[in-house]
């Protein structure tokens, strides 16, 4: 038969595992609770446990798997498979977690970023399965990505490529939560959305943000200028263009750089549609080179919550089969 991948998504609330045939068939898949609060020890047994209850309930011989990727949060070596100091599993200091979940499992573990592992869900099993060369985008409280060239993920001499959140969009510009300042990640996130809602509003702008909020903005959410612009909110609609151009701007620069068939954008903020897609395709295309911008095409992701799991089974089949 068919050879197996597990994925196991590894974050600080959740632990995601699924079990993936060589063909992209979902076998058995479940979510259970990190508990990283309980420490390592813990954090090992649930995935352990998790890892388990999928291969027992897909009847699946262990002899037809592969080995196993696992997306961890944080900075890692993806070559070496160590975890260093993810800031959502306390107490987590240079855990050799490749090593650790291989002796506990008998067959081979292979460590990757959690938003590479995402990218690579997308271009494995998602919106990207017919390009070669594409780049993702993760939309929420942050901005994630993740960069397919040629096929293989671009992970960097020390495994860092693919920050997309940290490009520089504008010179001496907000404080990142990185420590620099003008990143794409403090214009273009939620956070940064919520940002330019409350400079305005700061500045004295008419809207129904106030009301919604109840004069404090410290409570403004982006489901709240969301809501509004719905509604047709004035200012709420012009910070979603806002918004917009901001990640157009950082778009054009991966379009101009790596010249891709397909941007995927992902992550809570992508519920917006059109309204955020249009202006986000503008934007991006009138500040891009020509035939690259002609070339690409901006799209939603295809797999939900499910891309870190999937890509991480995704990483797994390719790094066994010794093709990354």
């Amino acid at each position: 038969m068919n050879k197996v991948v597990l994925g196991i998504d590894l974050g600080g609330t959740g632990v995601k595992t699924a079990l993936v045939s060589e063909d992209k068939v979902i076998l058995a898949q479940e979510t259970r609770p990190t508990q990283a609060e309980q420490g390592l020890d813990v954090v090992l047994g649930n995935m352990l446990d998790s890892a388990e209850a999928v291969i027992a309930s897909s009847g699946i011989d262990r002899a037809n798997i592969l080995g196993a990727g696992i997306g961890a949060p944080g900075p890692s070596n993806w070559q070496e498979g160590i975890v260093y100091s993810p800031p959502n599993l306390p107490g987590w200091k240079d855990v050799p977690l490749a090593k650790l979940m291989a002796d506990r499992l008998g067959f081979s573990c292979f460590i990757e970023n959690d938003a590479n592992a995402a990218c690579y869900g997308e271009y494995w099993m998602g919106a990207g399965q017919d390009s070669t060369n594409m780049c993702v985008l993760t939309l929420g409280t942050g901005v994630g990505g993740g960069i397919v060239t040629h096929g293989k993920l671009l992970r960097g001499i020390d495994g860092t490529a693919g920050e997309i959140g940290h490009l520089k969009v504008l010179r001496d510009g907000r404080l990142c939560g990185c420590g620099a300042h003008g990143c794409l990640e403090s214009y273009g996130s939620v956070t940064g959305l919520t940002w330019t809602a409350r400079e305005g509003l700061e500045a004295g702008i008419q809207s129904t943000l106030t009301e919604a909020c109840k004069g404090d903005l410290s409570t403004l959410t982006g489901k709240m200028v969301s809501d509004a612009a719905v509604a047709g909110d004035a200012f709420a609609n012009e910070v979603l263009d806002e918004t917009a151009t901001w990640l157009g701007i950082g778009i054009s620069s991966l379009i101009n750089i790596f010249n891709p068939e397909k941007i995927v954008l992902c992550g809570g903020m992508i519920a917006a549609g059109e309204r955020l897609f249009k202006p986000i395709r503008e934007s991006a295309k009138a500040r891009s080179f020509p035939v690259p911008a002609e070339r690409v095409e901006i799209v939603a992701g295809a797999l939900g919550n499910d891309s870190g799991v999937l890509g991480c089974a995704g990483v797994a089949l390719e790094r066994a089969t010794g093709n990354s």
